[in-house]
């Protein structure tokens, strides 16, 4: 692991400055809903669509437990066999601070997966391979609406890079080193923390580029994915959107493409301008774009959040005298 890199549970006051950083978004984002609605009325369609966004949810959550068998079976590939119902309250738990700056959410997976012996170094390897997986899935999954984003090669061409650096710093100890001393080198604790974080993962992924095991986890990161697209396409249909279903299939993916890459915590705000900028590039009225970004994004994001605080809470209270 690189030199100062902390695989730690995550301290309390780490956990409380997630929150409030979280709490912050939140209220931002409401605020912007509120702002948006009074002209839009966007609140009023979604609240016309209860039974479509219970369907999405349902594709969702039916995604997240796809999402976990692959790290269920990624840990079992390096020789960790935990319990599946307490794995997966661990991974949802991770979802808790999605949004929030910095890898709160994934700190938390290490505290959790360290009390079912799994170590730090393989949680968090774990999530480097998972991220990766993911964002060659999404890729490939918006090359359908490509010409909908005239930067969509350069986007491509970042995402390859970066994989292919993770997987080149992988097998590389030499590499390792020189990064390792680049590193501290870098301005800014928090950049300096983040660098460590990345690295430190990708110090252990050798073991994971095991061929059948990508291509089984990148299986499951479809999987996950086109079940999450599905819930938009729906939500497109049940707002009378017409639109390919080659479209329908890849707007979403693309937007949380652009969302990753702009390094905005949780994506928030960019991926919901990248859907409905795709979709009014398709004629379709930006109140209805608006409401299928705000949708899918209820439906998605911060259903993830509910979900994680749910799951984190239930750990900490196991925990209570």
């Amino acid at each position: 692991m690189a030199e100062g890199t902390s695989l730690t549970s995550p301290a309390p006051v780490r956990r409380g400055r997630a929150l409030g950083w979280l709490s912050v978004i939140a209220v931002v984002y409401v605020v912007a809903l509120w702002y948006v609605d009074r002209d839009k009325h966007v609140l009023s369609r979604l609240s016309q669509l209860a039974a479509p966004l219970c369907g999405c949810v349902v594709l969702v959550l039916c995604s997240y437990l796809v999402r976990y068998q692959r790290w269920h079976t990624v840990l079992r590939a390096q020789g960790h066999r935990v319990p599946w119902r307490s794995g997966l309250y661990a991974y949802l738990a991770g979802f808790a601070f999605t949004a929030s700056p910095g890898k709160a959410g994934e700190l938390l997976r290490i505290r959790y997966f360290s009390r079912l012996g799994v170590p730090a170094s393989t949680t968090l390897a774990t999530f480097v391979y998972e991220r990766a997986l993911d964002l060659l899935v999404i890729t490939a999954l918006s090359a359908a609406a490509a010409r909908l984003v005239p930067l969509f090669g350069v986007l491509s061409a970042v995402v390859l890079a970066l994989v292919l650096a993770l997987c080149v710093l992988a097998c590389w100890p030499g590499l390792q080193r020189l990064a390792a001393a680049l590193v501290s080198r870098l301005p800014g604790a928090g950049v300096r923390r983040l660098a460590r974080f990345l690295l430190g993962g990708a110090q252990d992924l050798r073991p994971l580029l095991a061929p059948g095991l990508t291509s089984v986890s990148a299986l499951y990161g479809a999987v996950a994915w086109l079940l999450t697209s599905l819930a938009f396409a729906w939500l497109c249909l049940a707002l009378g959107i017409e639109v390919s279903w080659q479209h329908a299939l890849s707007i979403y993916p693309l937007a949380m493409l652009v969302g990753a890459l702009s390094f905005v915590p949780g994506g928030v705000g960019t991926t919901e301008a990248a859907i409905v900028l795709m979709l009014g590039a398709l004629g379709v009225a930006t109140d209805a774009a608006l409401a299928v970004a705000i949708g899918i994004r209820l439906a998605s994001l911060w259903l993830a959040v509910a979900v994680g605080m749910l799951a984190m809470a239930s750990l900490e209270a196991r925990t209570k005298p």
